[in-house]
């Protein structure tokens, strides 16, 4: 019996009508490419659901690719450029066989370059092509190398803090310069953070690019300790602690740029891992309209921060540019007639005219207490890094009340649970009515390249997706854009907040006052061919009533 073509399938099931598989056939007649693909650029069906047909048409495999399963074992059994050009991903070793995931398992010559790179027999397996896409980004390239390799230009010690103590005796030479060339690389890749990580064989350097870990360099484990050793030198922090997590700094002068460089380390079972955040080069150059607010946005931001009292919270996850959005605030109101004054845990670039203070937890010196001796010196503005626990939370929002202008950032998904997480602070919610000016939640989406994104017709609307060239290092993608809502003072009304504020009820109210959620404010940059819908489903969360 002759197996269904996709087309009566989908006809079968009530999923398309003639004229909707009528009008597919001819857009693939004029384009070319598979069914399916056309069908899924067409917005008729989703990727899911063709991937399940086609698994159940072609008895397939079905399997469901999570990168953060995938065994760098099994997956190094097949070269990363094969991987790339052949579209697929090794996933499991079952039954003396090689499951290859791949978004085309008819693609025999695949299969037999899968079979001659890794000496396997391969069973293909179906999976979505965005999760190849995504697989692939996660397919390290990093280069094995010791630092007995590391070029002498790397030798000169890059970090400025004066050391205290010796470092240890195998951290010296070839160590100094691993880590000296680690650090230099980060900037060269303009990568936004650095991650040094140990597994049973290697320790693994990963740099965050444009929002996305990319594994560039791998040592062999004995020499991991030695590394952290170093950094934690470099950061003043303890060497001789390795089972309490640490935080730390130093500042970093490359090709006359100064960068401030944070460190953690934290224990885990296979020793000392460290993450590190660069700042520097690129706050300097942010300002408000670099950001990618648009212009009504702009207005409603200098609304706010011009007032001359009142409370703005800028929310989001660790990496979704917070502190930049806040520093671009602080050099737009930076002015000789107002005084300002910042608590950071750390202060991560230093600002003309304004007094910066660096929190020390263990010293004594934490937001709460230093947040109580600045407003003794008359502050006009008051910048505080983070509102972490309540006592600090309600010292903010008395000082927001009496007449000064606070700036401050929350850990929350959006502008509506900051409302609710500052009620469970132990907030009042007549303080908060009367003293929040803007509430601001934001993420980072990565820009798509201009020189290769490609244009799809779906259902008379235009949508753009990455390619890859040379100008993107075939990413398809070229630096970040933020996407913002944006929550005024004047929402935060007595209706709203009492009896108990709710998601739903305050959700309800926003659309009634045409306020967007962060998805719609990603949905316009889609549109605007910014930035691509994958980009925006990897990166910013949908709320009820979201399309």
């Amino acid at each position: 019996m002759a197996k269904k073509k996709l087309g009566e399938l989908l006809l079968e099931a009530g999923i398309l009508n003639d004229n909707q598989l009528e009008y597919a056939l001819k857009v693939q007649e004029e384009k070319g490419g598979k069914l399916g693909q056309v069908l899924i650029e067409l917005g008729l069906v989703s990727e899911k659901l063709i991937t399940d047909l086609v698994s159940q048409q072609r008895n397939f495999v079905r399997i469901h690719l999570d990168v953060n399963e995938l065994d760098p074992n099994i997956v190094s059994l097949v070269p990363k450029d094969i991987c790339q050009k052949y579209r697929l991903i090794p996933y499991k070793i079952e039954n003396n066989m090689l499951v290859v995931a791949m978004d085309d398992p008819m693609n025999y010559f695949a299969i037999e370059m899968a079979e001659f790179a890794s000496s396997y027999r391969i069973e293909p397996a179906i999976v979505e092509p965005s999760k190849i896409d995504e697989a692939l980004l996660h397919i390290s390239d990093a280069q094995e190398i010791l630092p007995t390799q590391v070029e002498d230009k790397y030798e000169k010690v890059v970090g400025k803090a004066a050391e205290r103590g010796a470092p240890p005796k195998e951290a010296k030479g070839s160590i100094i310069k691993f880590v000296n060339m680690l650090l230099v690389k980060g900037i060269e890749f303009e990568a936004s953070d650095l991650h040094i990580e140990a597994d049973a064989q290697y320790s693994h350097i990963r740099y965050r690019i444009n929002g996305v870990l990319h594994e560039k360099f791998r040592v062999p484990n004995n020499y991991h300790e030695n590394v952290i050793s170093r950094l934690k030198v470099m950061a003043k922090l303890d060497i001789s602690q390795h089972d309490v997590p640490q935080t730390g700094g130093f500042r970093l002068e490359h090709k006359g740029e100064n960068y401030t460089m944070r460190i953690e380390t934290i224990p885990t079972v296979r020793g000392e891992n460290a993450a590190i955040r660069y700042s520097g080069k690129g706050i300097n150059i942010a300002s408000l309209d670099k950001l990618g607010l648009s212009r009504s946005e702009l207005g409603i931001i200098a609304e706010n921060i011009f007032k001359p009292g009142g409370l703005i919270i800028v929310c989001g996850p660790t990496g979704s540019g917070k502190t930049t959005t806040l520093y671009a605030i602080l050099r737009r109101i930076n002015t000789p007639e107002k005084k300002i004054i910042t608590l950071e845990d750390p202060v991560e670039e230093f600002l003309p005219l304004i007094n910066q203070i660096q929190i020390d937890e263990n010293k004594g010196l934490t937001f709460s207490s230093a947040l109580r001796a600045v407003l003794r010196m008359d502050p006009d503005v008051i910048f505080i890094g983070e509102i972490r626990d309540q006592e600090t939370a309600q010292i903010a929002l008395r000082a927001a009340y009496t007449g000064h202008l606070v700036l401050t950032t929350l850990h929350t998904r959006n502008t509506f649970e900051s409302i609710t997480r500052l009620i469970d602070l132990g907030i009042e919610p007549f303080m908060l009515s009367n003293t929040i000016n803007l509430i601001i939640s934001q993420r980072l989406v990565r820009t798509l390249c201009a020189h290769c994104k490609i244009q799809t017709e779906v259902e008379g609307v235009l949508l753009y997706h990455p390619r890859g060239c040379e100008k993107c290092k075939g990413t398809g993608y070229i630096g970040r854009t933020g996407v913002f809502e944006l929550l005024p003072g004047s929402f935060i009304t007595r209706d709203v907040l009492l009896p108990t504020p709710s998601l739903d009820k305050m959700l309800e109210r926003a659309r009634a006052a045409r306020i967007e959620t962060l998805w719609k404010k990603a949905m316009k940059k889609v549109l605007a061919g910014e930035t691509s819908m994958h980009e925006v489903v990897r990166v910013i969360p949908k709320m009820p009533g979201d399309e």
